[in-house]
């Protein structure tokens, strides 16, 4: 990551932006990504057009250093990120509550009856370090289908780790980072987070005859939630299984805040009009 920042006479900042160069694909052809995030103003200095001249010096400079697109999520109002050429994309977020009036008739036993889910479902661990290659090959999986896609080698997942804060090694008490491990081989994972009062899912993934097992795992994330005594569980996206039937309550609808957006960098690419997310899903890890 590099940081720009805008700042006053006396070098004090008044604005700053971060930005992330990454690799991605776009209807098949390699891109160069700018992802764009943090733009933030001192509250002092808000309303006088400091995060709209930053915005543009980034642009200018991502184009210059060879980026075709640029990309961020829309934390602030649209309208400054519209101004400066970025388009929203289709978007969605799901949420759920982890108590309901009387007991979902799907939900486990031994989740109504309070069971440790690492006793409760083969293959269960917590994740770590070591299972990087498994789930990259897994996320690879998921994302080939999509027009547009935030390729993660090998030192993309090292640094998606260090931003997360995820465990290093397996036998941690955390419980952010869970794996199914079936015959020798991880079949499913997911990254979860807690901010009171809720539990954000953040990723998932699993191998194409495995999907079955993003059931067990919206379970154990359910059992987490419960027992920190959080109230909801939501995330950018969340696995079909859990709307479909339905398996568990939940509510799914067209996300208001923390947009992505996208804009070309390269006069010759023309931007991409998207028809559905399926096309261009951006995960919450993508975004950190």
């Amino acid at each position: 990551s590099r940081y720009l920042v805008r700042a006053d006479d006396t070098d004090r900042p008044l604005s700053a932006l971060r930005i992330d160069s990454l690799a991605g694909r776009l209807d098949d052809r390699p891109v160069r990504i700018a992802e764009l995030g943090a733009l933030f103003t001192i509250p002092e200095a808000r309303g006088r057009g400091h995060a709209s001249a930053l915005l543009g010096r980034a642009l200018e400079e991502a184009r210059q250093a060879g980026h075709d697109l640029a990309m961020l999520v829309a934390s602030m109002p649209q309208s400054l990120y519209e101004r400066a050429g970025f388009d929203p994309l289709p978007a969605s977020e799901t949420a759920c509550r982890t108590a309901m009036p009387a007991p979902w008739p799907k939900e486990p036993a031994w989740l109504r009856s309070g069971d440790d889910p690492l006793a409760r479902i083969p293959g269960l661990r917590r994740g770590g370090e070591d299972d990087l290659p498994a789930i990259a090959a897994i996320h690879a999986e998921e994302t080939a289908q999509q027009r547009l896609r935030i390729d993660r080698d090998p030192a993309a997942w090292e640094f998606v780790l260090m931003k997360t804060g995820m465990p290093r090694g397996r036998g941690t008490d955390e419980d952010r980072f869970w794996v199914i491990e079936r015959g020798g081989r991880v079949k499913a994972y997911v990254f979860l987070q807690a901010e009171s009062p809720t539990l954000r899912w953040r990723e998932h993934g699993a191998l194409r005859d495995a999907r079955v097992l993003l059931a067990e795992l919206f379970w154990c994330a359910l059992s987490v939630a419960r027992r920190r005594r959080l109230e909801r569980i939501e995330g950018w996206q969340m696995p079909e299984i859990l709307t479909l039937g339905p398996l568990y309550p939940a509510s799914q609808r067209s996300r208001k805040t923390d947009r992505p957006m996208l804009r070309s960098l390269d006069p010759a690419l023309v931007a991409p009009v998207f028809a559905n997310e399926e096309e261009c899903r951006l995960w919450e890890l993508d975004a950190l």
